[in-house]
């Protein structure tokens, strides 16, 4: 039990906490490709760098603060393509964005969420997710293709322009050219659908990417906060033992208050993953039902609180994007007692959060803090903010 912070109440009769998954790696899964991407993206920018004070730019030197218009360009470019050929290409949207930076508000368009953000820097962002599809491999790698050309063709188009407008169209091409050469080895990427999926066993390795439609439906439906259409699409879903749907499921069991159910899934899910993004994802949704259930008293602190330090620290060798991105550091400042931090912590992963049902479970951590510090009028704003993201 953690003193000075909450006092849990006494956990049912017969509550054990699952343990976290066995064999937590040391190093960080996938970490060999990102340090591959930094350095190739030192090397590119270094290069540039040399070339633009060796006055060997191929456009005039004094366009060279285009350059990084051009690669905002290509991004944004990238994301507006992919949202776009995307049902063309075996992918299906679930989330947005308009604009980067912090939560501004949100809207519902075609029962997907568009979450509002104040900079045009990056102008649209997607998620999207693999759809289960006859001839999948086909249109993925078709798909990265055209997406390939038509990038290239802009790229082409601005640097045969000349002037200004050639420094634009370099900083597109250096952008495509990353996307669909660098982690080849990710699945799902744009360099491996182009380079990899159409040769071998490489198609295998989607099995565990590919949703169908009913979990689509719920996970759009988890993006817009409402966990009464989660609930409904997986009742009324054919069932499935995909690594998708039992992620569906898993969130909805946290959504509903059934931590010591949603850690048991989490377990399984990590288990039956093979891809290091996906397993990254089953030991959040771990870290976040053991947080959940220490803080609701179904699991007693003592044994509950190790096994989540466990799944941080594991998160740390695998994913720690995962934890920039999330509200779990928050609550573990909140169990160390930390609460000027959690709060801080919290805060900033409600602002940053890419939907509204992750949005809602930061705030309800911020609630949680503002409580534990004696600010009851905060704790209720932030707890009133949570509620009306959410529809149970």
């Amino acid at each position: 039990m953690i003193r000075g912070v909450y006092t849990p109440p006494a956990p049912p009769q017969g509550a054990t906490v699952p343990p976290p998954p066995p064999a937590l790696p040391d190093a960080p899964a996938g970490g060999r490709s990102r340090k591959v991407t930094l350095v190739i993206a030192a090397l590119v920018g270094g290069a540039v760098g040399v070339a633009g004070s060796a006055d060997a730019l191929p456009f005039p030197e004094r366009y060279f603060l285009l350059l990084p218009v051009g690669v905002l360009l290509a991004v944004s470019l990238h994301n507006v393509l992919t949202r776009l050929l995307g049902p063309f290409a075996g992918l299906a949207p679930v989330y947005s964005s308009l604009g980067a930076g912090p939560w501004l508000g949100a809207t519902t368009v075609g029962g997907r969420q568009l979450v509002l953000r104040p900079l045009p820097l990056i102008l649209y962002s997607p998620c999207m997710v693999v759809a289960d599809r006859p001839g999948l491999r086909r249109k993925l790698w078709w798909g990265a293709f055209v997406q390939l050309l038509v990038q290239s063709a802009v790229a082409a188009a601005l640097i045969a322009a000349g002037g200004a407008v050639a420094a634009v169209g370099w900083g597109i091409a250096l952008i495509t050219v990353l996307i669909h050469v660098l982690a080849p080895g990710r699945v799902t990427s744009p360099a491996w659908r182009l380079l990899r999926l159409p040769f071998g066993t490489e198609e295998d390795r989607l099995g565990e990417w590919r949703v169908d439609d009913a979990t689509i439906a719920a996970t759009r439906a988890a993006g817009a906060g409402r966990i009464d259409l989660v609930r409904a699409a997986l009742a009324a879903a054919p069932p499935s033992d995909s690594p998708r749907r039992l992620t569906l499921t898993t969130m909805l069991a946290l959504a509903e208050g059934r931590s010591a159910e949603a850690a048991h899934a989490a377990v399984d899910l990590y288990a039956r993953s093979t891809a290091p993004s996906l397993r990254a994802g089953a030991l959040a949704l771990y870290a976040a039902a053991i947080s959940d259930g220490v803080r609701a008293g179904h699991f007693p602190a003592e044994s509950g609180l190790p096994y989540f330090a466990a799944a941080m620290d594991g998160l740390r060798a695998q994913a720690p994007a995962i934890l920039r991105r999330s509200d779990l550091v928050a609550r573990e400042a909140y169990f160390q007692g930390r609460l000027p931090l959690a709060a801080k912590l919290a805060a900033r992963a409600a602002a940053n959060a890419p939907e509204a049902l992750s949005r809602a479970g930061a705030l309800d951590t911020l609630a949680a803090v503002h409580a534990a510090a004696g600010r009851p009028a905060e704790a209720a704003r932030a707890q009133a903010r949570a509620a009306g993201l959410l529809r149970l």
